[in-house]
């Protein structure tokens, strides 16, 4: 029997190093590829995310009842300075934007002094609406000062920020008594150590059975630097809500790896319910205008080196040349303010 010869050997090398090299490109062109699909992957759970979030909040923004806001819906915020930013609930929305030397229109302290501080990299959006279910009285008032009758075991705490409303009119006030939810009877005393706390105990008007309570909120988005581990360097997507009503540690990361957002307001100039103009922020002199958005964010992966190169995008009409290999996705969506537009 004859042996193999050197060459053979080495024929047999080469070609087994070979099919080992197909294997190892094989693998790695597929791990490639699976990295890049689950970087796209969430780049569209994070877009659908932050669209459902702000959306929701937008077209829930300046919520008066039933008759909404245009149709000239009187409300009276009965709240000690009303006009303090965090109540200021009649106006539903309000946004500013960093032109490169400050905010325009300026940050109220509240939010400039929040840690993390909003980033200028994307708009600061501020809404106020209604949070959870509303509650129907279960009694007619017999005075402007009575106790507001709703269902027993309700959510509402003492300090709530509460919005009463029927098709005619509206008021702001902050539940004074210790167990309004769990009595059935919310009481509205001007006295107190309450904070902001009542103006004047009366609410200016009988409301009957069709009136409703909802609980009020003021949230406020912006971008700021992510705290979470492992993200250090990349930008997020936060929440501040005035009051937290489930008790969560305020402001909160929702979206890792939000780089912008920017907005354009639709202007109803002609109250006709529909948007004659779309403008940036600071030209926004009337927010009661205001009947719809468009919104954009650009959403950046986790991950770096998943781009055979860097990725150029284009965001709000600019073009932006990155300076790594991650994916990049940029989202936008439109939301009617729908209790502005009615």
């Amino acid at each position: 029997m004859r042996g193999m010869t050197l060459v053979e050997l080495m024929i047999g090398l080469t070609i087994g190093l070979f099919l080992v090299g197909i294997a190892g490109s094989l693998f790695l062109g597929s791990r490639l590829t699976f990295n890049a699909q689950s970087q796209v992957a969430r780049l569209q759970e994070g877009g659908r995310f932050a669209a459902e979030r702000l959306g929701t909040d937008l077209r829930m923004a300046g919520f008066r009842g039933c008759r909404g806001q245009g149709a000239g819906t009187t409300l009276s915020n009965l709240l000690r300075n009303p006009g303090d930013f965090q109540i200021d609930f009649a106006r539903g929305l309000q946004v500013s934007r960093h032109d490169g030397g400050s905010w325009q229109p300026a940050l109220d302290a509240s939010i400039s002094g929040l840690s993390p501080a909003p980033d200028r990299a994307g708009d600061v959006v501020t809404v106020r609406r209604t949070v959870g279910p509303g509650w129907a009285l279960t009694a007619a008032m017999v005075s402007g000062t009575a106790v507001v009758n709703v269902t027993p075991t309700s959510v509402i705490q003492r300090g709530d920020l509460l919005l009463l409303s029927d098709c005619s009119s509206a008021v702001v006030f902050q539940a004074s008594n210790a167990t309004p939810g769990g009595d059935g009877a919310i009481e509205h005393s001007a006295a107190g150590s309450l904070q902001p706390g009542n103006a004047q105990a009366d609410l200016g008007r009988v409301f009957l059975q069709d009136a409703v309570v909802h609980r009020l909120a003021t949230t406020t988005y912006y971008l700021a630097p992510s705290r979470r581990p492992g993200r250090a360097g990349m930008m997020a997507l936060w929440s501040n809500t005035v009051p937290a009503y489930d008790g969560s540690a305020q402001p909160q990361e929702l979206l890792t790896g939000v780089e912008r957002l920017a907005l354009r307001l639709g202007l109803d100039t002609n109250a006709d319910g529909t948007a004659e103009a779309f403008v940036a922020p600071a030209q926004v002199a009337d927010w009661l205008q205001v009947v719809s958005a468009e919104v954009a964010l650009l959403l950046v992966g986790a991950d770096d080196q998943v781009a055979t190169a860097p990725q150029p995008v284009t965001f709000d009409g600019v073009q932006i040349v990155p300076t790594d290999r991650r994916l990049r996705s940029s989202v936008s969506f439109s939301a009617s303010l729908r209790n502005s537009s009615r």
